[in-house]
């Protein structure tokens, strides 16, 4: 809770009990049997919830109308709060805010109540500054702490309001009554039970009307945003590609329904995540988190199988330790008091994936609805994750990941590659092959003849590993570096490059080596000593297999 909102909460606490306070003499029931069946009533209405203008309520504020019929409302006040307990796993936070919501709102209706000229207006009066005082406090706090738009929680605590009102009017009826009588309890009892039940099925047959309405509109905006994205994409021709990712960005956020969004690519060779674009971030904050590099390796552990939804990560608050020199929380905002709602340390992360590898990501922060995202925003996500891929691989951001795959390179440069590929612990494998008896191929052939398989050997290796892999060679040796996660592959390029060199030269045979990246050695001098080691087991056993590890 920042200080911000604990102030929010003592000042409610403050408000609530200086108004209890002009409210005496404070009476408190000690009808046992009236105040457990009240309390029993006040957990009952909480479990019962009604949707109204897209909003979730419980029945709790109508039942406390109710019990006013027969018990002061100080000790209404104590079961409403004391419900709050009832409740399981709720946040100390949210436990607090509640209860300080409670306490003004009782604390102002209860003044009204007993200041009420006749008993008649007792009720209406209760549920008017109830109400009233509910509307402010939680379109004040959705908007000041939240940071949600108070426009649809003005029309939904409108409609609460007046649907308060209406009810203390029916329970009014009972002061119409000369006597109080069992039966003219029972039917002020019958009349309101009935309001309810007709409220609750009403609202609930309306749903999926509102459902339907909701989906219209966002239907609508997703196609709006969407008629915008080919005039994006055509002005990569006359714009810079920051200024058409950042617009990317933009529609990609007003489609999901979030606020905020950060794209982040992978430099492998420095091993640091790069920050590449922005939405809804100022330009000196951008500057600063630019300046802010984290590992690479620090990012993947926060891509783990147990956060995929699907294809994206979501990271609730408190799975995973995070370093807050290397993130960003935009603005000042709280969570809901809702569930499936969002927390301002969530983290949504849509990976940006190329050759099966995944070579940065786009984080999405503050949905303007202040809730988790779903399924259809998860998807929308990973569409403009593809989007933005499609702009990244002809842009100049491309050398951030795209290599030489299918290229001879230097040893030196397999080398670090691996180093790199170990320091992110992304998995590969690594194939050595040495091609038998070459010197005296040489002698006894010709070197023509050698330098011919060496020819075949390259052009095989480069039709096998174009897509996923790069290779290196050093005489009549070759290293094969494959980003898969898979041993069966690394055996099926070399049992296809020594099958297309015995094609031309039968008698010609290798021997290989097949290691695995992390599963068989943890570390590059691990990986280099295991592979060293199988391919002189396969030398001394006669040659001509290929060991895997």
């Amino acid at each position: 809770m920042s200080k911000k909102e604990l102030f929010f909460v003592i000042s409610l606490f403050l408000i609530g009990g200086l108004f209890f306070f002009l409210s005496r003499p404070i009476i408190i029931s000690y009808d046992l049997r009236l105040s457990v069946l009240g309390f029993l009533i006040m957990v009952l209405a909480k479990f019962v919830e009604i949707p109204i203008a897209g909003v979730i309520f419980n029945m709790k504020a109508f039942a406390s109308l109710f019990l006013l019929l027969f018990l002061p409302p100080e000790t209404v006040a104590l079961l409403a709060i004391g419900s709050l307990f009832v409740e399981k796993k709720l946040a100390l936070k949210t436990l607090l805010l509640r209860s300080s919501f409670e306490i003004a709102q009782f604390g102002i209706a209860t003044f009204f109540f007993k200041n009420s000229p006749t008993d008649y207006l007792s009720i209406p009066l209760f549920a008017v500054s109830y109400f009233l005082i509910n509307s402010f406090l939680t379109i004040f706090y959705v908007t000041s702490f939240a940071k949600v738009s108070g426009k649809k929680f003005f029309r939904v605590t409108a409609i609460v309001f007046l649907l308060g009102v209406y009810s203390s009017a029916l329970l009014t009826t009972v002061y119409l009554f000369p006597e109080a009588k069992l039966t003219n309890l029972l039917f002020g009892f019958l009349l309101y039970s009935g309001f309810l039940i007709q409220l609750y099925y009403t609202v609930n047959s309306q749903v999926w009307y509102q459902e339907l309405q909701f989906e219209k509109e966002q239907i609508q905006r997703e196609t709006e945003n969407l008629l915008k994205m080919p005039k994006v994409l055509e002005s990569l021709e006359t714009e810079d590609v920051d200024t058409v990712l950042s617009r990317m960005l933009e529609i990609a956020c007003k489609m999901t329904g979030f606020s905020v969004a950060l794209m982040s690519l992978f430099d492998n060779r420095s091993g640091k995540v790069v920050r590449i674009s922005k939405y809804g971030i100022t330009d000196e904050d951008f500057e600063v988190m630019k300046q802010k590099q984290p590992d690479i390796k620090d990012t993947i552990v926060l891509m783990q199988s147990r956060f995929d939804i699907g294809g994206v990560f979501f990271i609730p608050k408190g799975t995973l330790a995070l370093d807050e020199e290397y993130t960003f929380k935009p603005l000042d905002y709280a969570k809901l008091d809702a569930e499936n709602a969002w927390d301002p340390d969530d983290l949504f992360l849509v990976p940006i994936v190329y050759n099966n590898r995944i070579i940065g990501y786009i984080s999405f922060d503050k949905p303007s609805n202040g809730l988790r995202p779903t399924k259809r925003e998860v998807e929308l996500a990973k569409f403009f994750a593809w989007q933005i891929l499609q702009i990244l691989k002809n842009s100049k951001y491309s050398t951030l990941f795209t290599s030489p795959y299918g290229k001879e390179v230097s040893v030196s440069d397999l080398m670090e590659e691996m180093s790199r590929a170990i320091a992110t612990n992304r998995s590969f494998t690594l194939v050595h092959l040495d091609i038998d008896n070459f010197e005296r191929i040489n002698l006894e052939k010709g070197f023509r003849v050698g330098d011919e398989i060496i020819r075949i050997v390259k052009y095989n290796l480069e039709q096998e590993v174009k897509s996923y892999g790069v290779y290196s060679h050093l005489g009549d040796e070759f290293m094969v570096l494959l980003w898969t996660k898979s041993k069966s592959d690394g055996m099926l390029v070399a049992e296809r490059v020594v099958e297309s060199v015995k094609e031309r030269y039968p008698g010609i045979t290798f021997t290989g080596a097949i290691v695995k990246y992390p599963a068989d050695a943890p570390d590059l001098n691990g990986v280099l000593s295991k592979v060293r080691t199988a391919l002189i087991a396969g030398k001394k056993s006669g040659g001509g297999r290929i060991v895997n590890i």
